[in-house]
């Protein structure tokens, strides 16, 4: 990732407001708390695209598309809305993984919403740690944006996943070279474009 794209990063996650917040997420007839600590690190505040894609989930059809008591992995979680999303939609197991810096935030929304018997926070560095235990349902929000990472997330999505796994991924097209990404994932995993909130702006490997 060049120096200009991670000052874009920086600025965005910059511009919000410094400090924590607490804020709800109305999934149903529930209301999950969400709990940010904006300047901390990239992911401690809750960015657009795990937004959408729990909003998506809401009106998936699971019931369909997944086991009864299915299994979940949240890749680059964040604060982990998607998997604490997926736990109240019925999941038997939700693990919400990221980096050392993001596992606090992480743990404190699990604890606001006291889901610690379905889901659990772990550390996870896809290019040092490779997966070997395989999911139903992998998410992830706005985990691409730099080249460097592109292999390991590949490499954690082969590893995470089954014949019958599903992988919801949200994303935001900020660079080109994004697209290596998904033509590389292409080889491996059947491509369906869900929603797209910007027509028109979309990697080839997505038309």
């Amino acid at each position: 990732m060049n120096n200009e794209e991670l000052a874009e990063m920086h600025r965005e996650r910059l511009s919000r407001s410094q400090g924590g917040s607490r804020s709800t997420f109305s999934l149903h007839d529930t209301d999950l708390v969400v709990v940010e600590e904006h300047g901390r690190c990239l992911g401690s505040s809750l960015w657009p695209s795990a937004s959408h894609l729990a909003r998506y989930m809401e009106g998936w059809d699971i019931e369909s598309n997944l086991p009864k008591g299915f299994t979940c992995l949240e890749l680059g979680c964040g604060v982990g809305l998607p998997g604490l999303c997926a736990a109240l939609l019925g999941a038997l197991s939700v693990d919400l993984t990221d980096t050392e810096e993001c596992i606090p935030i992480a743990q404190a929304n699990v604890d606001a919403n006291k889901l610690g018997d379905v889901v659990e926070v772990r550390e996870l560095d896809w290019a040092n740690s490779p997966l070997t235990v395989t999911y139903d349902l992998v998410l992830a929000a706005d985990v691409v944006y730099a080249p460097e990472c592109h292999g390991p997330l590949a490499r954690a999505l082969l590893g995470s996943t089954k014949r019958g796994s599903i992988v919801l991924l949200a994303y935001r097209q900020r660079v080109l070279s994004d697209n290596a990404f998904w033509d590389e994932i292409s080889k491996d995993f059947s491509m369906q474009l869900a929603w797209n909130s910007h027509p028109g702006h979309l990697p080839p490997a997505l038309e």
